[in-house]
């Protein structure tokens, strides 16, 4: 039998199975790395206005430097190839080894838009206005950490060359860099960093990687010449630790897009697996180290800026480092499991004390916990954010989990965590809260949305129950059954007991044992015409909390019936925003669907989101990795029916497979079936 060569380094391989994910990730990126660009990725290529590349200097030190043109001034002849109408203007300053046969890393990504696609390869042609590059490797990236921004040129910006209109601040080498150039990148939101393996061989695993990091501004600190950034959860291909492992030689770019300033380092890095930092530092994984070895800081060398649009959702889960110094409340401290408790088929609720001589911090309802656990079987803590399911009571936290097939730390709570157990936790995070409001109040959650709800309901009870005047409060909750829906004996009680508080959950699909108008008042999903029946006003504050799918659909219906978008409150974490445009295609409104390798057979809806989220409902463990449409992991083959897209994915499937994490059935197909 003949062994399947892996897509990744020894490097890279050896970073994976130090974290215990090198099992997983062979399992879903088959095909995610190609040797030919996918037709979509062409397409995306050509409509941007710059590109970062990831190049070496004559000694072999990486440099992250961007290219700017027209969009259209990248344009792909043939799958293999990528043509840039542009040159490096950087290439004497720095010292580029600019040559024919020369690796290069580059990273198309879209600001506007998040998207992000990445291409390694070599040097082909070279002339008086160009280059070409041949593809070694082509594959997407996640939108994560990726802040929302639109571009503008510049005076002269697109016949002007940057390192003409740019100067030169500084140039400084082996010694600390000095207080201006400190300040903008401990300020900066954004940098690319690019890096290099060992060898620089014909081996298509081998060669320089061009990539993105986001974060709070703050996230980066610098002390005298050594620069330290943490390292988030991605996709855990970990492209950029594998080659720091092997080589370490990292280049810095870091664009500062309200003055067009620019700044470039280059280095020596090194992962900071045990760093005390580490727990200490909201969202990290790890540490990265960067020993300045080079650096340079031009004024005006970016011919665009750009404006902030929206910081990516991702960052609520992430801190800085001046956090750090500020307050010893945002270090994570232990707390111990004093009770654990079923509220349905896949969710429970654990409750976390403090230590003795230690207290809880107070939050606000709406809010989530950042927590660390030691999973079994990894050398290091895993690092995730769930949301407090109850009001603040003293001595206690409460958060509540739904176990996911596929999630390491949500499995380990479930499967590993016992009481008396201890783990650690830092303060609580999260702008979903509350509005200060003399309207009525709407709770809207699907499936396991209905944690931040729950919370804010018993916000609302406690402070009625301190002479605050009660306001009418609708909690409106879809799930399957009563199975899976969580707190319902709780939900009961407290309607019973507060004639201010009208609660209506909708079962899509009831027990026999289910009873109407006891365990559930109606039969069927969450849709915009349901919701004008149950409210008789129009002016309220609405809350949403669901599955990307159920929240796009009835935040679009609330604005169709007259609500104030201002008066629409969510947290949204899939790739775009709510509000994103129309679908490529009409969606259906339901149809049925057939898994047909695990001989399956259920009504969707479109309040049931993806296919993939309505696969996972019903039990189905499918085969995915960003849920953005960015990778093609989840690629599946579909034997039936049309679906739509909500938002054209950048991954290009081969002939008859579609991307379920994104996918939805088409307007006019009543029957899917996919080979999952």
């Amino acid at each position: 039998m003949v062994q399947k060569t892996s897509q990744f380094h020894a490097a890279e391989i050896k970073v994976q199975e130090r974290l215990g994910v090198a099992g997983l990730v062979a399992q879903t990126s088959e095909g995610f790395i190609r040797q030919t660009m996918l037709a979509q990725h062409r397409q995306f290529f050509h409509e941007l206005p710059f590109i970062v590349l990831g190049l070496v200097d004559q000694q072999g030190y990486s440099w992250a430097v961007p290219l700017f043109g027209k969009p259209g001034f990248i344009s792909s002849p043939n799958e293999t190839t990528l043509a840039l109408e542009a040159l490096p203007t950087l290439t004497d300053l720095l010292a580029l080894d600019f040559t024919l046969g020369q690796k290069v890393g580059a990273l198309g990504i879209q600001l506007q838009s998040r998207r992000r696609n990445r291409l390694n390869g070599i040097i082909n042609t070279i002339n008086d206005k160009s280059f070409t590059i041949k593809v070694e490797q082509s594959f997407g990236n996640c939108p994560q950490y990726i802040q929302k921004r639109e571009l503008e040129w510049q005076t002269n910006g697109l016949t002007e060359s940057p390192l003409d209109r740019a100067v030169i601040m500084n140039w400084q080498s082996e010694q600390a860099i000095d207080q201006h150039l400190k300040t903008m990148i401990e300020q900066a939101d954004t940098f690319f960093i690019a890096s290099r393996t060992a060898l620089l061989d014909t081996d298509p695993r081998h060669g320089i990687d061009a990539s993105h990091r986001g974060g709070k501004p703050g996230f980066i600190k610098v002390e005298g010449n050594t620069l330290y950034f943490p390292d988030f959860s991605g996709n855990r291909f970990f492209n950029t630790l594998g080659n720091i492992e092997s080589d370490g030689r990292v280049g810095l770019f870091f664009p500062d897009f309200t003055t067009g300033d620019a700044a470039f380092i280059t280095g020596q890095a090194k992962v900071l697996w045990q760093h005390p930092a580490i727990p200490d530092y909201q969202g990290a994984e790890r540490i990265i180290a960067v020993h300045i070895e080079k650096s340079t800081h031009l004024s005006r060398f970016m011919p665009m800026t750009g404006v902030l649009k929206e910081p990516s959702p991702m960052l609520d889960g992430t801190g800085r480092w001046h956090d750090l110094a500020a307050t010893a409340a945002d270090q994570y401290q232990p707390v111990k499991v004093i009770d654990i408790q079923p509220e349905s088929d896949t969710v429970s609720s654990f409750y976390l004390a403090p230590l003795e001589g230690q207290s809880t911090v107070d939050y606000t309802p709406g809010q989530f916990l950042p927590l660390q656990l030691t999973v079994a079987g990894l050398p290091t803590p895993l690092r995730r954010s769930y949301t407090l399911s109850q009001a603040p009571k003293s001595g206690h936290y409460r958060i509540s989990v739904k176990r996911e097939q596929q999630g390491l730390v949500s499995k380990a709570l479930h499967d590993q965590l016992a009481i008396g157990d201890c783990l650690q936790v830092a303060k609580p995070a999260g702008q979903f809260t509350l509005q200060p409001t003399h309207q009525p109040i709407v709770l809207i959650s699907g499936g396991i949305g209905i944690t931040p709800m729950i919370a804010m309901l018993e916000g609302l009870v406690k402070a009625v129950d301190n002479g605050v005047p009660a306001q009418p409060v609708w909690f409106i909750h879809a799930c399957q059954n009563s199975q899976n829906h969580a707190f319902a004996a709780q939900l009961t009680q407290l309607a019973k007991q507060y004639d201010w508080l009208s609660l209506h959950t909708l079962y899509s699909k009831p027990l026999p044992q289910d009873k109407i108008n006891v365990d559930y008042q109606a039969k069927g999903r969450l849709s915009t015409d349901r919701l004008k029946h149950l409210l008789p006003i129009e002016q309220y504050d609405v809350y949403l909390c669901g599955s990307s799918g159920f929240m796009r659909s009835l935040f679009q219906g609330l604005l169709e019936v007259g609500v104030a978008k201002t008066n629409i409150y969510y947290e949204f974490f899939a790739e775009g925003s709510i509000e994103d445009d129309e679908p490529t295609a009409n969606p259906a409104e339901q149809a049925c669907i057939r898994f047909a390798d695990s001989d399956l057979t259920a009504q969707w809806h479109t309040t049931d989101g993806s296919l993939l989220e309505f696969a996972e409902a019903q039990g189905i463990s499918a085969p995915h990795s960003c849920r953005a449409g960015n990778c093609g992991a989840c690629a599946c083959r579909l034997t039936a029916g049309e679906v739509a897209y909500e938002k054209q994915p950048s991954f290009t499937t081969a002939v008859g497979e579609v991307l379920i994490c994104c996918a939805k059935p088409a307007e006019g197909s009543t029957e899917i079936v996919i080979d999952i």
